[in-house]
């Protein structure tokens, strides 16, 4: 047990008051400095290696913000914060989390990015299965407030054109050479690590990118562009093989 010293007014004069009511059903141990992190899919690699840090799981709480109590015991030591399955949208209460490595939102019904803080010591991001069709505005989002993350996933979420989704594989190469333009720090993505090929291909069409529309459409575009390229250059051989067909044509 150890004691958390605050020398700023913070919480008091800015964080949102929920009442001593609203915190009674959290499942929570108030004998202990740190909950366990319950996920399934704790092993990743991005997680506190050093177990220097606390560990934080408000998973399956019905949430919509983070209780002051917790925030204010918890909040400038937690390194791992799991806030999966709740109704959380707003998200400005994450500012105060100021060592946060890793965070996990998943099944968090449209959080709004807008409301997205800066966590510049964050490495690990989950926001699978939030019903987030605004995927790019999230990326730009992350890039703007996450400039140390080297782990997202964003599998399950209607905006994200990846194969887990159903989509073709030109929808899943879309998709992916896009964030990993707007994140080329990321070594890993969804489902799957990063490789040097993709990080090369995702530099080589970074300015391709069509920001108003949706789906991304890059692979696509260069395939059709490739084909009309080939097309003509298929013309032009039967042309030299055979004068007459541009007369005719």
């Amino acid at each position: 047990m150890h004691t958390i010293l605050y020398n700023e007014k913070f919480f008091i004069e800015n964080y949102p008051h929920v009442d001593d009511d609203d915190e009674l059903y959290l499942n929570y141990d108030w004998s202990s400095d740190s909950i366990s992190l319950k996920s399934n899919m704790s092993g990743s690699t991005g997680s506190d290696p050093d177990g220097s840090g606390e560990r934080l799981s408000l998973a399956y709480e019905k949430l919509s913000q983070i209780p002051r109590k917790i925030a204010e015991k918890f909040s400038r030591t937690t390194t791992i914060l799991d806030l999966s399955y709740n109704n959380l949208k707003d998200l400005s209460f994450l500012s105060y989390f100021r060592q946060l490595n890793t965070l996990i939102l998943d099944h968090n019904d449209l959080p709004d990015e807008k409301t997205f803080p800066s966590l510049p010591n964050l490495e690990l991001l989950w926001l699978n299965h939030c019903n987030i069709d605004n995927v790019q505005d999230w990326v730009f989002r992350i890039r703007e407030c996450c400039p140390s993350l080297r782990y997202l996933s964003l599998l399950g979420n209607p905006g994200a054109t990846s194969s887990f989704n159903g989509n073709s594989t030109l929808e899943h190469n879309d998709y992916r050479m896009m964030v990993l333009a707007v994140l080329p720090q990321l070594r890993h993505l969804d489902d799957a690590e990063v490789n040097s090929s993709q990080r090369a291909q995702a530099r080589q069409f970074k300015h391709s990118y069509n920001l108003g529309q949706t789906p991304f459409n890059i692979f696509e575009s260069i395939g059709r562009g490739q084909q009309q390229a080939n097309k003509r250059a298929s013309v032009r051989r039967r042309r030299l093989r055979d004068p007459k067909e541009e007369e005719d044509s």
